[in-house]
């Protein structure tokens, strides 16, 4: 059972959130890579159509070419446009596998099943699918990559054997060479190898990339991290015209409550606010801290409306989540104020908004802690979301 349960943890195991804008780079690099691959392979199939058009597997990878080329496109262009999830690698590392199957299904179709089980061209290319998985620094898609690969080249194979007689007679004359039933098994062997290899090395390559870009203490982006992604974002929402918004997020009285219960309490309630952060932000959003007791949180396809939303319902659960101290009978607790920027709606400069958020959260702390302050209706300047009444470092 132990086998079974690692294995479950290993593709349960979502990849950091750090590690997403690095994914994303790597993915986009692969789709471009995808497209000079595929365009480069539908002109060889034009010039071997050209040559041979009364030939059936020509005429078969001209379809593959015609059917592969536009979809590697239209996937890079949505990749480029697109706000990285971790399904996107998976889903991108299935195509790249299942179109190399589907070229040595051409040769079946071809009626070349030599060529399907014995190709020196194609199945090699599987490597290049496998390789190609490490980039986006998620295990998961590797280990999908090698399991798939697995999977597919044996259906392939059984198909052969079931449908021909690899051995006849007629097929003495071989291109490709005879079945071997050894080397078909080998072939699997040292896919799913790389497969297996490949996970690891993706597993490890995340450590130090997670060490750099994480706080140590909550585990959420570091600054740098957080600005580096940022950055990205918005010159995303600039090129389409899409709304962003951000908020800038400091802990109330933060010196008071390390002085009252100690710097180890502290650091708890760091890892606390964190932790509800992390919970409360959407799938496209993405926190850090930034520094002390500063946090951030981006918006991406938000409008000031659901973003103050959003900012009100964190401060409202910061406020709700007690906060468990060793040596202390009761729990303790704080509160947050946040300061929102949005663009576009109230003509921000969009470069600036960090900026914009961190002077409204200085004006929630000058209006008195424990509260949102952010755009507001036209001519108002700003509005706030405020509770009813303020609660300092109260008992829980």
């Amino acid at each position: 059972m132990k086998p079974v349960g690692a294995l479950r943890r290993l593709f349960a195991q979502a990849p950091e959130e750090s590690l997403l804008q690095t994914g994303g780079d790597g993915e986009l690099i692969i789709a471009r890579a995808r497209v000079g691959l595929t365009t480069a392979l539908l002109v060889l199939a034009i010039l071997s159509y050209l040559q041979t058009p009364e030939s059936a597997q020509a005429r078969i990878h001209l379809a593959g070419g015609l059917l592969a080329a536009p979809i590697s496109l239209l996937m890079f262009l949505m990749i480029r446009r697109a706000h990285y999830r971790w399904w996107m690698g998976l889903t991108t590392t299935l195509f790249d596998v299942t179109m190399v199957s589907a070229a040595l299904v051409a040769f079946l179709i071809a009626d070349n099943p030599h060529a399907a089980v014995n190709s020196h061209m194609v199945f090699p290319l599987y490597f290049l699918a496998l390789s190609a998985t490490t980039i986006r620094l998620d295990h998961r898609a590797c280990a999908v990559a090698g399991l798939t690969a697995v999977v597919q080249y044996v259906a392939i194979v059984l198909v052969a054997l079931f449908f021909w007689d690899l051995n006849a007679p007629e097929y003495v004359l071989l291109t490709h060479g005879a079945f071997d039933p050894g080397s078909q098994l080998g072939r699997v062997l040292i896919l799913g190898t790389a497969g297996w290899l490949g996970t690891l090395v993706n597993l490890r390559m995340q450590k130090p990339h997670i060490l750099s870009a994480a706080d140590s203490l909550t585990g959420m982006m570091n600054r740098r991290t957080f600005e580096d992604r940022w950055q990205g974002e918005v010159a995303r929402a600039r090129r389409y015209g899409r709304p962003i918004s951000i908020a800038a997020i400091d802990i109330d009285y933060f010196k008071q409550f390390n002085d009252t219960y100690g710097h180890a309490a502290g650091d708890m309630a760091l890892q606390s606010v964190g932790r509800v952060i992390r919970t409360r932000v959407r799938a496209g959003d993405f926190a850090a801290r930034i520094g002390g007791e500063e946090f951030v949180v981006a918006l991406p396809e938000t409008n000031s409306v659901n973003a103050m939303t959003m900012a009100e319902q964190l401060r409202r659960a910061i406020a709700e989540n007690p906060i468990r101290i060793n040596g202390q009978r009761s729990a303790a607790g704080v509160t947050i104020s946040i300061g929102v920027a949005s663009w576009p709606e109230h003509g921000e400069e969009i470069s600036r908004l960090l900026e914009r958020a961190d002077n409204r959260l200085y004006e929630a702390k000058l209006a008195g802690r424990d509260q949102v302050k952010g755009p507001g209706g036209a001519g108002s300047g700003h509005d706030s979301v405020r509770p009813q009444a303020v609660t300092r470092l109260k008992p829980v």
